[in-house]
Formats: structure tokens, C-alpha cells, sequence
């Protein structure tokens, strides 16, 4: 897992010897964000097989398959999506997740992979925008 949330971190993990397809991305990502001047109001969290739910939710303080308004699980009737993005980038899904009216956003970017936890990644198939 990759946690990006400051300058610092996301140097460091453009430094690692990462997938290039995940280099790009993330890139482009940050610049992105850079330039709308949200660099430091976004949380950039990379998922890969191995991750677990603790793990995820050590970091961000939430999972996605669980709805943080009212704990409903996805898979049940009663769950409702709670993220503001969530789109099918081929081989990855980006999910964005705001927090108030500061502009601070979770990025969790989501590798579509063996590995990565199955409800996760079934959440993320049936939700998602297609890839335009």
C-alpha cells in the first residue's frame, strides 16, 4: 500500500521502482491535483493485492465496502454508494471520497487485481462509471 499525503510521501513513492502504469497514473494524479491547488488537501491511497481491510482502514479511517454514514456492508439491499467518484480506469478504479467543505478528499486508487480483496474489487465492478 502506498499512502500519499504530503509532499514527502509522494516523493518517496515516485522514487520506489513501481508498475510504470501506476507511475503514469499517479502522476498525473498529483499533478492534477497541483494544479487546482489541492496537493495538500488530498489523500492518496494506493491499493494493491495484500492490502487488507485493517490495513486500509488504519489508514483512512474507513473501508469502502462499508458505508460510513451508516455502516450498511455493500452486497445488501439497504447499501448505498457514500464516495463522490468512483470510475473504471482499466487495470484500476479511482475513488474519491470528500470530507467537508475544505476541498479535502481521500484518492483511493483501487489496482484491479487477484489480490485485492474480492468484495472490494466486486463493489468497485458494479458500481463504477465504464471507462470512457
Amino acid at each position: 500500500m502506498l499512502s500519499l499525503y504530503e509532499e514527502a510521501t509522494t516523493k518517496a513513492a515516485l522514487a520506489l521502482p513501481i508498475d510504470p502504469d501506476l507511475r503514469a497514473l499517479l502522476t498525473t494524479r498529483i499533478v492534477h491535483y497541483a494544479a487546482a491547488g489541492l496537493a495538500s488537501a488530498t489523500h492518496i491511497l494506493v491499493i494493491q493485492p495484500g492490502d487488507t481491510e485493517h490495513d486500509i482502514e488504519r489508514e483512512v479511517g474507513f473501508y469502502p465496502t462499508t458505508s460510513i454514514i451508516d455502516g450498511v456492508r455493500s452486497g445488501s439491499a439497504a447499501f448505498h454508494p457514500f464516495w463522490d467518484w468512483l470510475q473504471d480506469l482499466g487495470g484500476w478504479f479511482e475513488m474519491i471520497v470528500t470530507v467537508g467543505d475544505s476541498g479535502f478528499a481521500y484518492i483511493l486508487l483501487i489496482q484491479d487485481a487477484e489480490g485485492v480483496d474480492c468484495d472490494l474489487l466486486a463493489l468497485c465492478r458494479t458500481h463504477s462509471n465504464p471507462r470512457t
